[in-house]
């Protein structure tokens, strides 16, 4: 049984003489007490009543604050009571401060963002602000409570996304990251459960199937072979987009986080995949080793690709903004590339990772190796099991590819 009163806490002393007045929970004999944000003489203070004397100059206002907090504590009290919640002092206390401080979704969002920043989780956190952005869009910059954030709110945001031609891909992403983030604001006890509008909403909905982006070998073989002057930024392009289908579909962000140091004497690239922070190793193939042969000659820092620089791109933030910042021009480079070669395909770093996976489908590779030369962590990503293969069979499966 717990039991709220407020008391004047005496032992404290505050700069200006007086002592601050508390709500003080008392559970399985332990006290913890939350301010009211007032304060109090211990001579104009009422023992009896508990609360300030009428010779007190700001009485009232003082009484009115301290009731609405006590009453606050008592709602706050019975409802737990009522969903017969086993829950710590420190827990009530918590509880009690979240429900007193007021946030709107923004607000939250931002914190969440602030959060995810301090572990270095960028990408997570940029997710989260484009969300923010989103939201702020639909709602003409104006932020909004989570008692706002209803069933009616999703229908008229997918609704908003579907009328700009947002991809249900992109959709699904939105909706999961925002019950995400209502999810949270529950357990915080900003927003209520039983309130909770995904229960009704499904963001399982979504047609989250990647539209197929691959070409052939035919015509890998044609970018291969077109002559761009060497050193420009188009030339470059063309490089890391070859690199990534000769070096088992590895990701644009990954290859520009390329170190010298990551490759073997012997040809082997071992390297830590951003995604899943699984290790992978790829057993280098000629034209991969010709393209780092080219950049070895030039090289004068510790990354393979001329992107980034540890003089200037020193933070986790650093990093990540200039990869966002190059991969959007190599995805512009290569709609010139493929238009050069005279392929009707929307050319991007994704079709090389895509193509390698395909070629080597089409050429009888189990998938279960592609899978592995993908890097992929889970039954989920892959939908097959994941066998563990001797680098020397993952080299001869990547023959195909020539």
């Amino acid at each position: 049984m717990a039991t709220i009163d407020v008391v004047l806490f005496t032992s404290k002393v505050l700069k200006n003489g007086e002592s601050p007045i508390m709500v003080r929970l008392i559970k399985d004999r332990k006290s913890k007490y939350i301010s009211v944000g007032e304060s109090c003489s211990k001579a104009l203070w009422d023992d009896k009543k508990n609360l300030p004397s009428k010779k007190h100059p700001l009485a009232k206002e003082m009484v009115i604050k301290i009731e609405k907090t006590k009453m606050e504590a008592k709602r706050l009290l019975m409802k737990l009571e009522d969903e017969q919640t086993d829950f710590s002092a420190e827990e009530f206390t918590k509880k009690l401060k979240n429900q007193s401080r007021k946030t709107t979704v923004i607000q939250f969002l931002d914190e969440v963002i602030a959060d995810l920043l301090k572990v270095d989780k960028v990408g997570n956190a940029n997710i989260h602000k484009n969300l923010r952005n989103v939201i702020l869009r639909f709602r003409n910059q104006k932020d909004f409570t989570f008692s706002e954030l209803d069933g009616a709110f999703l229908r008229k945001f997918e609704q908003d996304f579907r009328e700009r031609g947002v991809t249900e891909v992109s959709m699904s992403v939105y909706f999961r990251t925002l019950r995400a983030l209502y999810n949270r604001a529950i357990v915080e006890d900003f927003a209520k459960k039983e309130s909770d509008p995904f229960i009704d909403f499904k963001v399982s909905k979504f047609n989250t199937k990647t539209k197929k982006r691959a070409i052939t070998k035919e015509d890998i073989l044609k970018i291969a072979s077109l002559q761009i002057e060497k050193d420009t930024q188009l030339y470059h392009s063309q490089n890391v987009f070859l690199y990534s289908y000769y070096c088992s579909g590895m990701n644009i962000s990954d290859i520009l986080e390329l170190q010298w140091k990551d490759i073997s004497p012997d040809n082997l690239m071992d390297y830590e995949r951003n995604k899943t922070h699984q290790q992978i190793k790829v057993q280098l193939l000629p034209p991969a080793k010709k393209i780092l042969a080219y950049y070895r000659k030039y090289s004068v820092g510790d990354y393979v690709f001329p992107y980034l620089d540890k003089a200037k791109h020193k933070t986790e933030v650093q990093i990540n903004n200039r990869i966002k910042k190059v991969t959007k021009q190599i995805n512009k480079d290569l709609k010139t590339l493929a238009q050069m070669a005279g392929i009707d395909v929307v050319l991007t770093t994704y079709v090389a990772r895509h193509t390698f996976a395909t070629v080597l489908k089409r050429s009888g590779v189990e998938i279960s190796k592609i899978s592995e030369l993908l890097g992929h962590d889970s039954e989920k990503t892959t939908k097959i099991y994941l066998g563990d293969f001797e680098n020397e069979e993952l080299y001869e499966a990547t023959l195909n590819l020539l």
